[in-house]
């Protein structure tokens, strides 16, 4: 006859729960809700095509992205100057600012 493991029952279980917390690996608590991301908009002035880099004219100031952060269902091929775009800012990994999220108006 083999010992087989049923596990805690009852007051055992409940002294269990009591320590660890009825659903383990979850949070009774919600996560704080993120903020919506602002976006801001502006004219495509200039691109460079070998390099995959361009300026957003946004206001009174330039703002560097790079076509790897373009939105998904923007065609990085060609993006001509005066395009009209809405983008996110954010920085790049020297800490500079630059635009993220670009959309097509």
């Amino acid at each position: 006859m083999s010992n087989v493991w049923n596990g805690l029952q009852n007051s055992d279980m409940e002294q269990i729960n009591e320590l660890i917390g009825v659903s383990l690996g979850k949070s009774t608590t919600k996560a704080p809700k993120q903020p919506k991301a602002k976006r801001s908009s502006g004219v495509v002035t200039h691109f460079n095509d070998e390099r995959g880099f361009e300026f957003i004219r946004s206001g009174s100031s330039r703002i560097f992205f790079h076509v790897s952060n373009l939105h998904d269902d923007m065609d990085t091929a060609i993006i001509p100057a005066g395009t009209r775009v809405t983008f996110e800012e954010s920085t790049d990994k020297a800490g500079r600012p630059c635009a993220v999220n670009i959309k097509s108006n």
